[in-house]
């Protein structure tokens, strides 16, 4: 190599390291988020618990968590010892758990919550596209990108897209392939008509997604071994998706059944034993592949459960919850802060953390789309 050539590669060079890590980053880089809802209202105080709050223990005296069901996180917060991968994603920076989340006027319907929370809207404003509608809505489909978002499991796709986009919902990749060999679809209905629209709409995405993951997703297989429970199944059947050619932005999975009213402890006991398993296959799978770093994983649920217990040993729907968030490029560590034990209201929590900023961070930091219709709220640095 000639001198000069060299000295302009070595200063070259010397500008590209001395970059931050985000200019690097291209937005073109193939990126996949994750979301996981637990359905029914996840209960915010036994999954991250306030081991120091003597109202904890006064206001639940069968329900709180002993010294040995829980792993120590700070001083003051624990997670539930079911959790204990997760503990050790948070010891090693790889999960940051955002505290307080929450909204003015908070909704205990579970219909009406997941609504609000799902199109981010305020409690007394109807949307028909969910938060992630905007940015998604702007990405060109392909052979490699069919839709634009994958829904695994049984659980329906929600209110967290427009009726603009083209989501998949599916059981399971293989099961998808033998029902599409099957299906007769009318290539003469035409997207002129009003009344077929829909179904033209859906039988173009159906086919296109047909040809894509039997091309590009049928035959990826995985190493790592997952639990046979519905949600380790979902979570095995994503990372499919993402080790895959197929370039899918988003993939929704949901666990059911966290309405815990009655004998929470061990209901909420096999759920979190459930969770912990698939997100260690699933978060282990993804490191083994290098490609951690392409994911963004993170929780939400309607809302929390209610402070003080009720008669048959479990709680009533309340109001702030949490998110896990889990990914190669998180920082990890607690944000917002814990809402207070002492300051309640009608035995629920206030919240600390607008969940309208956790959706500013992830569509500015993760998707480069600043200018997104939350971007009056604060961002919250956890990527």
């Amino acid at each position: 190599m000639k001198r000069r050539n060299f000295i302009k590669s070595s200063i070259l060079a010397a500008l590209v390291l001395s970059l931050p890590t985000s200019f690097l980053a291209s937005p073109n880089k193939k990126k996949t988020l994750v979301l996981l809802e637990l359905n029914g209202g996840a209960d915010y105080l036994n999954i991250v618990i306030p081991y120091k709050e003597k109202n904890y223990y006064d206001l639940r005296p069968t329900l709180a968590l002993k010294e040995d069901e829980y792993l120590k996180l700070t001083e003051t917060l624990a997670i539930n010892k079911d959790l204990d991968f997760l503990h050790s994603l948070y010891q090693n920076n790889d999960m940051a758990i955002i505290n307080g989340l929450g909204y003015e006027k908070e909704n205990l319907s579970h219909f009406r919550a997941i609504e609000i929370v799902e199109t981010g809207s305020k409690s007394n404003e109807y949307l028909d596209e969910g938060w992630l509608s905007g940015v998604l809505e702007k990405e060109k489909l392909s052979k490699e990108k069919p839709v634009h978002a994958i829904v695994f499991g049984k659980r329906k796709k929600g209110h967290l897209f427009s009726k603009n986009l083209d989501v998949l919902q599916m059981k399971n990749i293989s099961a998808f392939l033998k029902e599409g060999s099957r299906l007769q679809l009318d290539t003469s209905v035409s997207s002129n008509d009003d009344t077929l629209g829909f179904l033209y709409k859906q039988e173009k995405t159906i086919e296109r997604s047909l040809l894509s993951v039997n091309k590009y997703a049928k035959d990826v297989s995985v190493s790592i071994e997952f639990e046979n429970s519905d949600i380790s199944n979902s979570f095995k059947e994503a990372v499919k998706i993402i080790k895959s050619p197929m370039e899918v932005s988003v993939i929704k999975l949901s666990q059911k059944s966290y309405d815990t009213h009655a004998n929470q402890k061990e209901n909420l006991s096999v759920l979190l034993k459930e969770l912990n398993a698939g997100i260690k296959s699933f978060v282990t799978e993804l490191k083994t592949e290098n490609i951690f770093d392409e994911v963004l994983f993170l929780t939400y649920s309607e809302f929390g459960r209610r402070v003080k217990e009720n008669a048959s040993k479990g709680s009533d729907h309340g109001t702030a919850t949490f998110s896990f968030v889990i990914g190669g490029g998180v920082k990890g560590g607690l944000y917002g802060n814990y809402p207070s034990l002492t300051n309640l209201k009608k035995n629920n929590l206030i919240y600390t953390t607008e969940f309208k900023s956790f959706y500013n961070t992830v569509l500015t930091k993760w998707f480069l789309h600043k200018n997104n219709r939350f971007n009056a709220y604060d961002i919250i640095t956890f990527i």
